[in-house]
């Protein structure tokens, strides 16, 4: 008996591999504007850590809504995913996500793309100039440009078709004009609420609402206290 215990075959338990989507995109090999819009792929990503890196190093309220607004914005797009389950045009070996309608990627720009032009619109003035229209015009372009890019470079790569990128980039963009709203009308007023609490101080949380230009602002803070401070230096010595 211990003899044929021990000629039993032992069978090795087979592991699944899967492919991190978040990062792995494919494109033609020796194509140089597929490299490239490969590498765009990784933006939305890139978008993420700089908006955890901004609430951070800001700890402002808008910065937070906005945050919230991106994971509704992606929570709604899975579930349209689930809902249509529409397929992809191309079926690769490596599958990430078999469900193309609507473009994840492209819905995610146009939200956070969208939101930028209101953000840049609505609430950026400090007093009217040439110089602000200019700088207001190239950052609206500039987001819009980024957004267009990215729709178009999911077609380029076959990752969804031309139906399900302009979902996408619809989808997106009402609901940027939807979650602007609610944050301007509805969670704004609440805004100088929540920096009264005594969590929100010991964090430091605060509400830059009420400053039409915060750049602008935080730039004339800085230097004028640096100032200051360079006066006490010089009389102290």
């Amino acid at each position: 008996m211990a003899n044929e215990e021990a000629m039993e075959p032992v069978y090795e338990e087979v592991v699944k591999w899967k492919t991190l989507s978040l990062t792995h995109v494919e494109y033609p090999e020796g194509d140089k504007v597929g490299k490239y819009f490969a590498i765009y792929s990784l933006a939305p990503l890139v978008i993420a850590i700089v908006l955890a890196t901004l609430f951070v190093s800001r700890r402002d309220l808008h910065t937070a809504t906005l945050g919230v607004g991106v994971i509704l914005n992606h929570i709604l797009n899975q579930v349209l995913k689930k809902m249509y389950a529409e397929p992809r045009p191309v079926i690769r070996a490596v599958v990430l996500e078999e469900h193309g309608w609507p473009s994840n990627h492209s819905q995610y720009m146009w939200f956070v793309c969208i939101y930028a032009v209101l953000f840049i619109q609505c609430r950026l003035h400090f007093r009217w100039s040439w110089s602000e229209v200019a700088w207001k015009f190239l950052a609206i372009s500039g987001s819009l440009a980024a957004a267009v890019t990215m729709s178009y470079s999911r077609v380029y790569l076959q990752y969804h078709t031309v139906d399900q990128v302009v979902a996408g980039s619809v989808i997106g963009s009402i609901s940027a004009v939807v979650w602007f709203l609610v944050t301007q009308y509805c969670l704004t007023p609440y805004f100088q609420t929540i920096t009264g609490w005594r969590i929100s101080e010991f964090l430091l949380i605060r509400d830059c609402t009420p400053i039409p230009n915060v750049m602008w602002f935080e730039y004339l803070s800085t230097r004028g206290e640096a100032a200051k401070r360079k006066k006490k230096e010089r009389k102290v010595q």
